[in-house]
Parts: structure tokens; C-alpha cells; sequence
């Protein structure tokens, strides 16, 4: 299957309470990007429906709250290789907060360089 993401993703495991009309709800992200997030969850939202997202990022000082919208849900796992959840579009985020989330998907989603270990150079025994 072809990938059909615009935004680079980084894995994330932090809980985000959303908020509809009819409740308020705590649950955890799996992934997330600048432009939406994917929320874990065994019964997703109905596509299209509007809701408030309340969420912080591990190693940012900041509380992240946006309008997002439901584009995509599977409800159910069993049928498919995707896990139960929901797929948010952030509708309204504002520049600065979009920023950190995209450097934050970057440092995330790019390995770190390979640390190489650096032996001491080898020493002759006394006498050679």
C-alpha cells in the first residue's frame, strides 16, 4: 500500500483529552505531526465530527489546545493491521505551535548518528 501521508510522523505515547459536544474524554496518542494526530481508541468518533484537543509533548513547555477533525477512524482492529483509533486533522493551529510540533516530528522521526565508542590506542608491554 502506497503512503499516503503528507507530514513525516513521530511516535508518541501522551495523553490528549479531547472534548465533543455530547463529552469530555481522556486518551493516548500514538503518533502525530503537524498537521493531525492519531488517537488510540476503541471507539473512535464518527468521521467529520469536530473536536477540542488538549495535549502536551514530552520535553516542550507548553499545553497544545486546537480545533481537529475526525478524517479517518477504525473501529475495529480485528479487520485490518491498523489499530483501534482515529485520525485528527488539526484545524486551527496556530504558526508558532505548528513550528514546534514539526521540529519536534523531525528530532523524532530522524535517528540519531551512530555514537562510535573510542578505544584508547593500543599500548606496547614494557621492554618492546
Amino acid at each position: 500500500m502506497q503512503e499516503k501521508r503528507e507530514q513525516s510522523r513521530a511516535e508518541v505515547d501522551v495523553e490528549v483529552q479531547y472534548r465533543t459536544v455530547q463529552e469530555f474524554l481522556g486518551v493516548y496518542a500514538r503518533n502525530i505531526s503537524g498537521g493531525g494526530i492519531f488517537i488510540r481508541t476503541q471507539q473512535p468518533l464518527p468521521l467529520n465530527r469536530e473536536v477540542q484537543l488538549r495535549f502536551t509533548i514530552p520535553g516542550i513547555d507548553r499545553t497544545f489546545m486546537v480545533r481537529g477533525l475526525v478524517v479517518w477512524a477504525n473501529p475495529h482492529p480485528s479487520r485490518s493491521s491498523f489499530p483501534s483509533g482515529m485520525g485528527i486533522k488539526f484545524m486551527d493551529l496556530d504558526p508558532a505551535a505548528k513550528k514546534i510540533l514539526a521540529d519536534f516530528v523531525e528530532s523524532g522521526a530522524t535517528p540519531p548518528p551512530p555514537v562510535q565508542e573510542q578505544k584508547p590506542p593500543a599500548q606496547k608491554p614494557p621492554g618492546c
